[in-house]
């Protein structure tokens, strides 16, 4: 009888131990890293190097425990805890439970429709895309990791979604002096308003309020070259048309330049675009794009530009 209520004791402290999400040991806590780097993070975007990336302190993601609402996590530099410094738990010790996680943290109660930001406000700098960036990691795991939910390595860290596209300028040897006056990107709803599902890894456009100019306009004067980030929306179309209009001034004449089609290989979600283009008075070079994974890629071959002299009425 002795053995039967130890055993019956022992089994109830087990139960206890299941069905008590609260104990202090299944407390949870997360590890982060973006496209699999787990170096300690330094900032999400270094110098003009977008392959450069990770987390920055006060960066906010939002994670989904199985099918509960998002729960806001935040970075202080070092660790990431919940908003607001409660406690989350673990639901139990010995389950397997799936872990959805996405950048930047907006409200979401369902992870087959999480908001994504807005690309509308950009400014072609690398700061400006930082707050456009959306990354997605998802992770299933037991508790036995310890009490940590791991979004690391190459299948599991967090990775873009969206296209980025960099432009990149330089003056041609003829050329005293070049200023970028404005810069229009042009295609079917590059910058629409969208959200992402975890269901199937897709992203919802809403397309009923289309946005389809990204326009930089502001005066940029570089001695050597100047580069400007913008991201856009991944397309499903195997050849979407993504145009480019550049105006600019050279050796006291102001010019408008148009390529009908910038893009040669798709906007491909999580692929990063780089573009090199060389001003030659009328004329702008676009010297092989990359199409890089914001790791390696390939090389594409040059275009050229053909520009017409601005006149007044213009």
């Amino acid at each position: 009888m002795w053995s039967c209520l130890v055993m019956t004791f022992f089994v109830a402290c087990q139960q206890a131990e299941v069905e008590n999400p609260k104990a202090e040991y299944l407390r949870m806590s997360i590890s982060a890293s973006i496209n699999g780097q787990d170096e300690n993070p330094k900032s999400r975007y270094a110098g003009s190097d977008p392959d450069d990336v990770d987390f920055a302190p006060d960066d906010a993601i939002g994670l989904f425990i199985d099918d509960k609402s998002a729960i806001e996590w935040c970075y202080d530099g070092t660790d990431w805890g919940p908003a607001g410094n409660e406690i989350v738990y673990w639901p139990d010790k010995t389950n397997p439970h799936t872990f959805r996680a996405f950048y930047p943290y907006d409200p979401a109660d369902s992870y087959k429709e999480v908001p994504m930001p807005s690309l509308v406000n950009q400014t072609g700098t690398m700061v400006s895309i930082s707050a456009c960036d959306f990354l997605v990691a998802i992770s299933k795991q037991t508790y036995s990791t310890g009490g940590f939910v791991y979004f690391n390595g190459d299948d599991t860290s967090f990775r873009h979604v969206s296209t980025l596209l960099q432009l990149s300028f330089q003056k041609g040897s003829e050329l005293n002096d070049l200023t970028i006056h404005k810069i229009t990107l042009e295609g079917n709803n590059i910058a629409s308003p969208s959200t992402y599902s975890f269901e199937d890894g897709t992203v919802s456009l809403d397309t009923e309020n289309s946005i389809d100019v990204l326009t930089i306009d502001q005066t940029s004067l570089s001695e050597k070259n100047t580069s400007f980030y913008l991201i856009v929306n991944a397309s499903q179309e195997e050849n979407p048309m993504v145009s480019l209009t550049v105006e600019y001034e050279t050796n006291g004449k102001t010019y408008v330049a148009h390529s009908a089609s910038l893009v040669q290989a798709g906007l491909q979600g999580g692929m990063y675009q780089k573009y090199t283009i060389t001003v030659q008075n009328s004329s702008l070079i676009i010297d092989g794009a990359e199409i890089l994974p914001w790791g390696l890629g390939e090389t594409l071959d040059n275009i050229e530009i053909n520009g017409a002299e601005k006149t007044d009425s213009e």
